[in-house]
């Protein structure tokens, strides 16, 4: 099915963004939320994307005016009309999420596909709320939407395979890279970089190696930035929240640092705060090369976070592949779950988190053999955080050095 009318329930940030791909393709969008004010506020958000386009060069004025026109607003649900597909981009709440897809399966007609851009709740549940639930699914975008490259599509348990290949084709439509990702908490690359963030929690609190190492140190490695350094920009009760959630659903694993909960408590809460692991003076901005100064409150925020949960005794002094090999051994749990194929992990690290290298080069670079030893090193001294995934250790007893599929196709999973 071609796709050439949407709709986009919810104008904030992630909804404006994604009406403005959709409408840049040339589809014609209904932008929907509950009130004039939040519908003109997207709006205007879209309008100042087009103008930043425009002067880039990236668009003439006559372009960006005919594209954006391509965009109506609406509080209404009767004035969505007969949409392809309708993607939904409102609160990350479940109760909230049911109550749109009730709707708009009563409304639209039977052809169109209802995506949800959820960044960890269940598809499948959001799909039972229809009766169509063989033409839903999640179509991920990442923050910014109008300039992240990657989309996951991930289908429910009841999800078509026509259904799929829609959306494949239409993100890459849209100019950006999906990635056909199963369901399962968190999805792909939320469910592989947060266990990276939260051992980097924990390595802090073993005062081995301050904020500004740890960061320095990861982005040599070829990370986009550091771990705190996301913390703070992302913000560290956002994480905190997702970092909990995996933790319900995954488990040891995913044991959140304490001082995950500490910073919340006490409000520092990151960029949005003024301070989180490191200061965020709005009046005095860091100037490009310089140092960002570190929260002067640290140091005690780590001792009444150790005094909740004893962190852990590494052997050695921080390196990176500290907080790299959870983030490859966790790609590894999804490659066996047969979440995602391996050809595609390093396509959504790159395109959703930045990633200047591949995260299954580290099999590359090491071998599968030496991740499996420093994966097991760790785990004796730090636990369950580290165990390692079976298949990593079924693939080394085999004799398969890494996850190139021109030398093994079996190890790309299916």
């Amino acid at each position: 099915m071609k796709i050439e009318k949407a709709a986009v329930i919810g104008a904030g940030a992630m909804g404006s963004g994604i009406a403005q791909v959709l409408s840049q393709a040339g589809i014609q969008v209904v932008l929907k939320d509950v009130k004039d004010e939040f519908v003109e506020r997207g709006l205007s958000n879209i309008k100042r994307m087009y103008d930043s386009r425009v002067k880039r060069e990236a668009l003439t004025a006559d372009e960006a005016e005919r594209l954006f026109k391509n965009i109506k607003g609406t509080t209404s649900f009767e004035d969505i009309g007969s949409p392809d597909i309708v993607i939904e981009a409102a609160l990350e709440e479940i109760e909230v999420k049911l109550e749109i897809f009730k709707e708009l399966d009563k409304i639209c007609p039977s052809h169109t596909l209802l995506a949800t851009n959820t960044s960890a709740l269940s598809v499948s549940e959001i799909a039972s709320a229809t009766k169509r639930a063989d033409k839903v699914l999640g179509m991920h975008f990442f923050n910014p939407a109008q300039t992240m490259p990657l989309v996951e599509v991930i289908p429910g348990v009841e999800t078509a395979k026509e259904t799929v290949e829609t959306a494949m084709a239409l993100v890459k439509e849209l100019g950006k890279e999906p990635v056909h990702v199963e369901e399962c908490p968190g999805f792909l690359v939320n469910r592989v970089l947060f266990p990276y963030m939260n051992e980097a929690l924990w390595a802090l609190q073993e005062k081995k190696a301050g904020p500004a190492e740890i960061d320095a140190k990861v982005v040599e490695f070829g990370m986009p930035m550091g771990p705190l350094a996301l913390f703070d920009m992302t913000g560290i009760d956002i994480c905190a929240h997702v970092v909990n959630f995996l933790y319900e659903e995954y488990g040891p694993r995913f044991e959140p640092s304490p001082l995950l909960k500490v910073m919340v408590e006490e409000g520092f809460l990151g960029q949005k705060s003024g301070a989180g692991f490191f200061v965020h003076d709005k009046a005095n901005p860091v100037k490009k090369g310089e140092a960002k100064p570190v929260n002067p409150e640290l140091d005690r925020l780590i001792e009444k976070a150790n005094k909740l949960a004893e962190c852990g005794k590494a052997q050695r002094d921080f390196e990176a592949e500290r907080v790299i090999l959870p983030m490859f051994n966790e790609a590894v749990y999804a490659l066996q779950e047969g979440v995602v194929k391996a050809c595609d992990v390093d396509v959504a690290m790159k395109y959703g988190c930045g990633l200047k290298r591949g995260l299954l080069s580290l099999a590359s670079d090491k071998g599968l053999a030496d991740c499996l030893a420093q994966l097991e090193s760790y785990h004796g001294d730090l636990g369950e955080r580290f165990r390692p995934a079976w298949l990593m250790k079924k693939l080394v007893r085999a004799g398969v050095k890494d996850f190139s599929t021109s030398k093994k196709e079996a190890v790309c999973v299916n």
